[in-house]
């Protein structure tokens, strides 16, 4: 499939050595999104039908000739057939793909790693999924052919929410072996490290898969419905159904971890306009959610959507007279000052609640103490001073 990936507006200097493919490693990839063009979508990046399929490809096969899938990677030609490589809320895919702008690190201006390009999907939904994903750059790992045939090939294919991205969390463990009672070695320490994180294991990390740990992966299994009862096939055990919620699971561990830090004495301080992903859009569209002006979950970039909240918003508030007014639909500086304005209100009252929530704890654990009964913990509960 002749094609090139899809990448709008990106130009970052690359400074990498290329790396020769090995067996079960650990590696940072670029990685882009592609997808297979259709006739009469509602919307081509480039203007049109044919031009889509020059950018993209005909769609049909890989280069090896493999049917285009959900999983299919087009990979620089270092990169054997069949090499299957894992990544954080994607999944693990194969390599059956090639094209002149998938090269290692440092072949063109956006490869600051090794690129990799995903199929996407077909037509408007591909499209969509290809926009979303933009450019990314993780850690994931990468299986030589040899090495992959137990590998489970399955991705996320829903339109991806890049909030991990444009937060830039690092890349948490990649869980796809299959591990039962009795196994041992690193990949078990790396469960038993990741269900100790998450609060469901609390013996020691020491690679061995042994009753306690069982226990642990049959109360995560519970808890996130990987399973219904204890007597369902596979409880206890260690399958790609549980290998993709824990994977899941410590990215939301983390994307919520980081959130916090970041959204602490957080404030706006650019102009923000379409065509820009980082937090702070991120922000903004959180905003515009709880105002009930954007009724999407928040992705981080300022599309059309974003920018007629946005509006709405200046509106509602008196920013501009109407829609055509100087600044409509972008953050300058009077708009930014009232999105100040509003976290700095947002804070004092959540710092109000939790002193409230503090003084109500404190005053239920002098009763719990006069009783004889345990008090409650309060280190969770921190106020500013």
């Amino acid at each position: 499939m002749k094609k090139f990936a899809l990448v709008l507006g990106v130009s970052l200097m690359a400074q990498l050595l290329a790396i020769p493919a090995q067996a079960a490693e650990d590696r940072q990839f670029t990685v882009t999104g592609y997808y297979s063009p259709l006739p009469n979508q509602a919307y081509y990046v480039t203007g049109s039908y044919e031009a889509e399929k020059r950018l993209n490809g005909h769609g049909i096969a890989g280069a090896d000739g493999t049917p285009v899938f959900p999983g299919m990677i087009a990979a620089p030609s270092s990169y054997a057939f069949g090499t299957v490589v894992c990544l954080p809320d994607f999944g693990c895919g194969s390599v059956h793909d090639r094209g002149g702008a998938i090269v290692e690190a440092g072949g063109r201006n956006i490869a600051r790693h090794d690129r990799l390009d995903l199929w996407m999907g077909y037509g408007d939904e591909g499209l969509a999924r290809a926009l979303d994903l933009g450019l990314w750059h993780t850690q994931g790992t990468l299986y030589e052919p040899a090495e992959a045939g137990d590998i489970n090939v399955a991705v996320n294919f829903k339109a991806v929410t890049p909030i991990n991205r444009i937060l830039d969390i690092p890349a948490v463990k990649q869980f796809v072996k299959n591990l039962y009672k009795g196994a041992e070695g690193a990949e078990v320490k790396a469960v038993q490290e990741a269900l100790s994180t998450l609060g469901f294991y609390y013996g020691s990390i020491h690679g061995e898969f042994d009753t306690e740990l069982e226990q642990a992966v049959l109360d995560f299994q519970l808890e996130n419905f990987v399973i219904d009862s204890v007597s369902e096939v596979g409880a206890g055990g260690f399958g790609p159904k549980t290998q993709e919620a824990l994977t899941s699971a410590l990215i939301k561990h983390e994307t919520q971890k980081a959130l916090l830090e970041r959204w602490n004495d957080f404030h706006f301080e650019g102009n923000l306009s379409k065509g820009k992903r980082d937090e702070s859009v991120l922000k903004l569209q959180e905003i515009l959610v709880q105002r009930e002006l954007l009724d999407h979950q928040p992705t981080g970039y300022f599309g059309n959507l974003t920018k007629e909240a946005l509006i709405a918003f200046q509106l509602e508030e008196g920013l501009i007279a109407n829609e055509n007014s100087a600044g409509a639909g972008s953050v300058g500086p009077k708009t930014r000052e009232l999105l100040n304005e509003l976290l700095e209100l947002e804070s004092e009252q959540q710092q109000a609640d939790k002193a409230a929530q503090l003084a109500y704890i404190n005053q239920k654990n002098e009763l719990l103490t006069l009783a004889g009964l345990e008090a409650r913990p309060t280190q969770n509960l921190i106020v500013k001073k």
